[in-house]
């Protein structure tokens, strides 16, 4: 069964703020501290302005065109970049003693040209969201001295910048234009020679040619395709050749299997002398004498006359026995001779013509060579006919283009004729400044009062507001586990549903007491002691961080 928690009373959450007040009170007091001490030391910020305006030039465009198709107002933005760059930024810098504490300190340039770029703001003014007609520019620094004479210097920087560039452009566009103009009258004195050098270059591919050289290329085109036919030809009777020798390879090894089986079979035959007549009877006769000799030393003793003859006939018999045993190896190595001297008659003759073969194949190979040598003699000479032929077209266009480009050289010649005498017409404007110019309107202003001067107690109270919002989290953090126990006597009656009869309040003896009371202090005492240590500690952090002067 579950239980709904039980509400909690305006009251019992007073208390709980009341147990807790150190945890709220400390936070609050140390984040407080700590920005107003951040805030309040923080040294003040002044900003200067100037207001500029982009004046539309005073001869009209119908009369001196503009070389450049960006008026002053879109090429602003590219203007701003030069006027913030390092090159422009560091003397400055270094002139009025910018950041001189940070200097001092040993801070990269690079970090305190970054810090003068967030410092230095440029609002554009613009009609239709696209054309700028003029824009602010604002400088912050410590002193209003020096944010008066940087945004001065900024303001004259985008005066001048302007003017010298578009002077700048003028000529440059005119040297230009005039490198370009002699340019096209050495391209029209070149044009002449050029027709004569073209016709000098190509004496054999003139269009005039072209007839001969496609009948020379015919002919060509006809021995290739005999060469073809010559070569496919030998390609087929080497491949028939190749076939022969592929069919006698294996004539050879089929013989070679073979001979050894006869000569396997031969030498086996040989070596069974059991299988020969003589031997049959030699042994049936031994047999005969070993019956009689048996017989015989029944009847008498070991040296009778006959005893004696019939072991000496078997003696005999023995001895024939093993010379038919060693004409053996005899009959074998004649066997052996016997199919070798026929396998290699055999294997010698299938060789003589392999080897006519190979030496068809070697000839047909010196054939294709030569085919080949002549298909490629043949191909360059197409080749050579080819470009010859291909080349002709162009020198065809290019005679005839010499023309055309004159005429083009010549126009654009006059073009630029054109563009030079208006290009001169715009460096006398330039020069004049009758041109589009950036001028003053409002100059920079030496600021009275700092501009983080009104935020200073508004980041006071956002600290206090802050530091409240941590105490508040601490304290939940430690109270909200005790919703999930029971406390009081309202949670037993709330979870039990049952009456309480009476409490037992915390028995403790005066050290209990008194040691639970030294905990606390030495609880409180910690978090003070930390507090204290945090108020530095942030606002180093603060000032680091340069956080208030950031947002200020």
């Amino acid at each position: 069964m579950s239980v709904e928690f039980r509400k909690r009373e305006i009251g019992e959450y007073l208390q709980m703020v009341r147990r807790r007040k150190w945890h709220i009170l400390l936070p609050t007091l140390t984040v407080t501290l700590a920005v107003a001490w951040a805030v309040w030391s923080a040294p003040s910020v002044y900003q200067s302005t100037a207001l500029l305006a982009i004046k539309a030039p005073t001869i009209s465009e119908k009369v001196a065109p503009s070389l450049t198709d960006n008026d002053l107002s879109q090429r602003i933005q590219t203007i701003s970049q030069n006027i913030l760059s390092r090159s422009s930024l560091e003397p400055m810098v270094t002139r009025h003693n910018l950041f001189e504490s940070e200097r001092a300190a040993g801070v990269p340039m690079e970090e305190i040209l970054v810090r003068m770029r967030n410092n230095i703001n440029v609002e554009f003014e613009k009609v239709d969201e696209e054309k700028v007609i003029g824009f602010r520019i604002t400088y912050r620094d410590r002193t209003p001295e020096h944010a008066q004479a940087v945004t001065a210097e900024l303001s004259n920087k985008y005066i001048a910048v302007p003017a010298i560039e578009s002077d700048q452009s003028a000529k440059t566009t005119k040297e230009f234009i005039d490198n370009q103009l002699n340019t096209a009258k050495a391209s029209l004195d070149a044009l002449e020679k050029q027709r004569l050098e073209i016709m000098s270059q190509n004496v054999e591919t003139l269009p005039e040619s072209s007839q001969g050289l496609i009948a020379q290329l015919e002919g060509l085109m006809k021995r290739e395709e005999t060469i073809s036919k010559d070569k496919d030809s030998l390609l087929s009777e080497r491949g028939r050749i190749q076939e022969s020798i592929r069919s006698l390879n294996s004539q050879m090894r089929l013989l070679q299997d073979f001979n050894e089986k006869e000569t396997g079979e031969a030498v086996a035959q040989a070596s069974r002398v059991e299988d020969t007549p003589a031997y049959a009877q030699l042994v049936q006769r031994r047999a005969e004498l070993s019956a009689r000799l048996e017989n015989l030393r029944k009847q008498y003793r070991d040296k009778h006359p006959e005893i004696i003859q019939a072991e000496t006939d078997i003696a005999k018999i023995n001895d024939e026995l093993d010379k038919l045993s060693k004409n053996t190896d005899r009959r074998v190595k004649q066997a052996t001779q016997s199919q070798s001297r026929k396998a290699e008659l055999q294997t010698r003759s299938l060789g003589i013509e392999k080897d006519k073969a190979e030496s068809q194949i070697a000839q047909i190979d010196q054939q294709l060579q030569a085919k080949e040598n002549e298909m490629r003699q043949n191909s360059g000479e197409i080749n050579a006919l080819e470009a010859k032929i291909n080349t002709i077209p162009n020198v065809k266009v290019q005679l005839a283009g010499i023309d055309n480009q004159y005429q083009s050289a010549k126009g654009i010649y006059d073009e630029l004729l054109k563009k030079y005498n208006t290009a001169q017409g715009n460096v006398d404007r330039e020069e004049n400044y009758q041109g589009e110019t950036i001028r003053m309107v409002d100059s920079a202003n030496l600021p009275q009062v700092p501009v983080n001067a009104t935020k200073k107690p508004v980041f006071t109270i956002m600290g206090g507001a802050i530091g409240l919002a941590i105490g508040l989290f601490l304290a939940g953090f430690y109270e909200f586990p005790r919703f999930f126990t029971i406390q009081n006597v309202d949670d037993v009656k709330h979870y039990t549903g049952l009456p309480v009869l009476a409490t037992i309040p915390p028995l403790l003896t005066n050290t209990e007491v008194a040691n639970a009371n030294r905990i606390y202090l030495l609880k409180l005492s910690a978090g003070v002691a930390a507090s204290i240590l945090s108020v530095p500690i942030l606002i180093i952090i603060f000032q680091m961080s340069r956080l208030f002067e950031r947002i200020s």
